[in-house]
């Protein structure tokens, strides 16, 4: 029994040896690991850019001969977005013992946004990429989107009011996506509840409020294609039930008899005179073409 009892003790005060030995080693790995091993030798660079090796590399903060465990490489990525304004994404990944990968994506002028002195041209994501005193051709263009006072060069685009930012983002990533969306030229966010969009720079689209915005699409683009002419010019309602389009020539007949209304009406305040009642858009215009 002792013999056992002998034999075991032994096998624990082994188990206890070796487990030492090993947390040891583990700890001089680890320290070793920050002091002497893993000491960034090569930085390779993947992916576009407009800018050089050397500026992205600059850029990083990443230095030969610097430990790659020690690195914050979270911020080297951070740090080349915002100091090279043309890249969009930037991923730094170790490949030990001694190179480190940089992988970016450039950024693409997407869109142009309003501000009161001129255009923000942004990337796809919103990166605010240069400003323009005009929109450049092309280009898809937003009005109405009222930026926040702390918006420049590099930050990402978000209006003064919050409820708007995701407004434009999705309207911007459906633009985007293709399909029919990929016709509209610009939108309005002036007001949230009263979108509009034009189409191939011919047909105003008031879409109303964000919701239900794949619906809306659809049943516009069904409308366009199947019921009005190839080159047919106007304005298309996307009403709660349905949607109502009217030509240019009858939109311009109703503000013609409204100016004239208006006129009489001036007149009148000094000799009154008689005037017909002014017809409603639902009766007014020859061709105007209602779906449900």
């Amino acid at each position: 029994m002792r013999d056992v009892r002998r034999g075991q003790r032994r096998k624990r005060n082994m188990s206890l040896y070796y487990g030492t030995v090993l947390l040891i080693a583990l700890v001089i790995f680890a320290i070793l690991s920050v002091t002497v091993f893993f000491r960034t030798e090569t930085v390779i660079i993947t992916g576009s850019s407009v800018y050089s090796i050397d500026e992205i590399i600059s850029a990083s903060g990443i230095e030969g001969g610097e430990n790659m465990i020690r690195k914050n490489m979270g911020k080297a990525e951070e740090r080349i977005t915002s100091e090279l304004v043309y890249i969009e994404t930037a991923h730094i990944s170790r490949k030990l013992p001694s190179s480190v990968e940089i992988s970016v994506t450039p950024c693409v002028e997407s869109a142009c946004m309003q501000y009161d002195e001129g255009w923000f041209i942004v990337s796809a994501k919103g990166k605010v990429l240069r400003t323009a005193e005009s929109p450049p051709e092309g280009m898809i263009i937003f009005y109405g989107t009222e930026p926040a006072e702390d918006i420049g060069i590099g930050s990402t685009f978000a209006s003064a009011e919050e409820n708007k930012t995701e407004v434009i983002y999705e309207l911007l990533e459906k633009r985007l996506s293709g399909g029919f969306a990929e016709k509209m030229t610009s939108f309005d966010v002036t007001s949230r509840v009263n979108i509009s969009c034009m189409y191939e720079d011919r047909i105003n689209i008031e879409l109303g409020a964000i919701s239900d915005l794949d619906y809306k699409f659809r049943f516009a683009e069904e409308i366009i294609t199947l019921y009005l002419e190839d080159n047919a010019e106007g304005r298309l309602r996307m009403l709660e039930n349905g949607a109502q389009f009217m030509s240019n020539s009858d939109l311009e007949q109703i503000m013609e008899f409204r100016r004239a209304q208006e006129e009489a009406a001036e007149q009148a305040l000094t000799e009154p005179a008689e005037t017909d009642a002014e017809p409603s858009e639902d009766t007014s215009a020859s061709t105007k073409l209602n779906f449900e």
